[in-house]
């Protein structure tokens, strides 16, 4: 009896946790508590300040090399690699803009008025310069995250975040000259999942242009995007997840072609690209979890695609008018993003690096960050 008390106290403690970590909304979906921001922003912090584990040394680092990640990247060092350090800061920014009041706010503003000082962006903004690759490093996923932190500082009315745009500057203005450069001569792409999805840094890349008005960045955005994704049709979503993504590569070009087309135009388009969707008994095969045995190492990847795939989800239903799914389709749509979060969330701040190092910021994107 009282390994069976133990066994349901801990039950019951694990799921108050998971609990508090959401809000429902009226249609039932999960949207991000308060405590779920603290709980979110203190595994962002945690991650974004640890230079190791990395993959510099693993990969980076030359023989007789005495560098660190912190030497390199006095902004971006922490979370294993440099893109995850620029979404996880990209989740910080989120979190405080939509909860200012929560215990961590404090020292989420410390850690990115570090990050963000002239010094350490001067001298991340000199590594792209002197680096052999300059403005193919980290393009297309990581540059696209670094745009999508600068829209989320451009649309924050808040006077360190005017300034940490400010010392930003080198930086977003580069991987905005990349993104335009880049995205103007390739003629065509391949659905992706993984870093290399050209959908996610063209998604952020029109955010970005909209927000700075940058007129030439967003014509070349909007033309490939057409151009690689508008007669596509029949999208594979139930073969998914390809090899190693860890996004859904079919649902991030929904997510990306929403940004492209009028409301209208988006739905005929929709329509062909994802028939699936659009009826209760199909869309739940379409949106059917699947699911790993672990969730560490590769295995976690599993898990962000869920996590994307909701914040995907949750664009589509933000733009798609009122009425177009019916109510079965909607509810089946809403049972398969609360389930992958759930399955998601099993892994997240259990202390495995593999998964925390990324996926705080993932979890944050998918029920706050899709707007």
């Amino acid at each position: 009896m009282l390994k069976l008390t133990s066994f349901l106290g801990a039950f019951l403690s694990v799921s108050f946790l998971f609990a508090q970590l959401v809000n429902t909304t009226s249609d039932g979906r999960y949207t991000l508590s308060s405590e779920g921001a603290s709980y979110f922003a203190k595994l962002s912090l945690d991650c974004t300040s640890k230079p190791t584990p990395h993959y510099y040394y693993q990969a980076l680092r030359q023989p007789g090399d005495t560098q660190t990640p912190t030497d390199i990247w006095p902004s971006f060092y922490g979370c294993y690699d440099w893109h995850s350090a620029v979404h996880n800061h990209w989740a910080l920014i989120k979190i405080l803009k939509t909860y200012p009041d929560i215990p961590e706010a404090a020292a989420i503003r410390a850690k990115l008025d570090e990050s963000f000082s002239v010094d350490n962006i001067r001298q991340e903004y000199q590594y792209f310069e002197t680096n052999k690759e300059r403005y193919v490093f980290e393009f297309p996923y990581g540059q696209g995250w670094l745009l999508k932190v600068a829209d989320e500082l451009a649309n924050w009315n808040d006077p360190d975040a005017e300034r940490w745009l400010q010392n930003l500057a080198p930086l977003h203005h580069l991987c905005a000259a990349a993104a335009q450069v880049i995205w103007k001569d390739i003629k065509e792409v391949k659905l992706s999942g993984s870093h290399d999805a050209p959908s996610l840094n063209l998604s952020f890349a029109i955010d970005y242009a909209r927000t700075f008005g940058d007129e030439d960045l967003l014509k070349v955005a909007l033309k490939a995007s057409k151009r690689y994704f508008g007669k596509m049709t029949n999208a594979p979503l139930r073969a998914e997840p390809f090899e190693y993504d860890f996004m859904s590569a079919s649902l991030l070009v929904t997510d990306l072609m929403r940004k492209v087309y009028d409301t209208e135009d988006y739905l005929v388009w929709l329509k062909k690209f994802s028939p699936g969707l659009f009826a209760a008994q199909t869309a739940g095969k379409d949106l059917q979890i699947k699911k790993t045995d672990k969730h560490d190492g590769y295995e976690s990847h599993w898990d962000g695609y869920h996590l994307n795939r909701i914040w995907c989800l949750n664009g589509m239903l933000k733009t798609l008018p009122a009425g177009t799914l019916d109510e079965a389709t909607k509810a089946a749509w809403v049972t398969n993003m609360n389930a992958m979060w759930d399955y998601a969330q099993e892994s997240i701040g259990k202390g495995n690096y593999d998964i925390d190092h990324w996926l705080s910021s993932f979890s944050v994107f998918a029920l706050i960050g899709y707007e």
